[in-house]
């Protein structure tokens, strides 16, 4: 008895000099085929069972439309981007180890990237922030309950009316003054739950150039979001 001949899947189309893997999915029932391009080299494919060739020729013929989705994607940590350290920039560049920072270079794994990149980080504010934290808790004759860190994207830190310090260690991309102002900005919460002027006064007395370092934070904040 003869067996049946099932053609191999197809899993990889070059276009253009540019390599994508194809992951198609196969649905009974669907009429067309419908194409995705979600992530940087990568085509996702749904249809009913259709030759390795069909499938070849449609997306070859929407090639251009495939090149634009590619082109629009935007990946974090490419090779040449710019890596933040305590406000001074390194240059990425991809190996297949863990992350380490020489030459004005980092190294970094591209396939484990954002969880090298938030491992980095959170060692770095935990070895650096409570010490800093503790200085200026000190001097300004403040006490709080607990310090703790959260990754976020729009907040370096927060302060509660339970008297609880929230800092975000994606804080060790800025520079130490920064970091100090940051500090000294939540510290003041534990005076004034609030932003009224009595508050920023409160702040004026221990950083008198605190609306210079400010500035200088968003301005940084405008790099590190592109």
């Amino acid at each position: 008895m003869l067996k049946r001949f099932t053609p191999k899947p197809l899993k990889e189309i070059t276009i253009d000099g540019v390599d994508f893997r194809v992951k198609h999915t196969i649905r009974k029932k669907m009429k067309r085929i419908i194409m995705r391009v979600e992530q940087k080299n990568e085509i996702l494919v749904s249809s009913a069972k259709v030759s390795k060739k069909l499938l070849t020729e449609f997306i070859q013929e929407n090639s251009i439309w495939v090149l634009n989705q590619h082109s629009n994607i935007k990946v974090d940590f490419e090779s040449g981007d710019l890596f933040y350290y305590l406000s001074e920039p390194y240059c990425i560049q991809h190996h297949d180890k863990v992350l380490c920072i020489k030459d004005k270079k980092v190294f970094i794994n591209p396939l484990k990237a954002k969880y090298q990149s938030d491992s980095f980080y959170k060692k770095s504010a935990k070895d650096y922030l409570p010490s800093r934290v503790e200085f200026w808790k000190e001097k300004m004759n403040l006490d709080f309950n607990e310090l703790n860190f959260r990754l976020a994207k729009k907040r370096w830190g927060s302060c509660n009316s339970k008297r609880n310090i929230s800092l975000n260690p994606y804080m060790m991309k800025l520079s130490y003054k920064m970091i100090d102002y940051i500090i000294i900005h939540e510290l003041s919460h534990l005076v004034h739950l609030n932003h009224s002027k009595a508050f920023y006064s409160h702040i004026a007395i221990f950083m008198p150039e605190y609306k210079k370092v400010e500035k200088e934070i968003k301005q940084l904040s405008l790099c590190l979001s592109t």
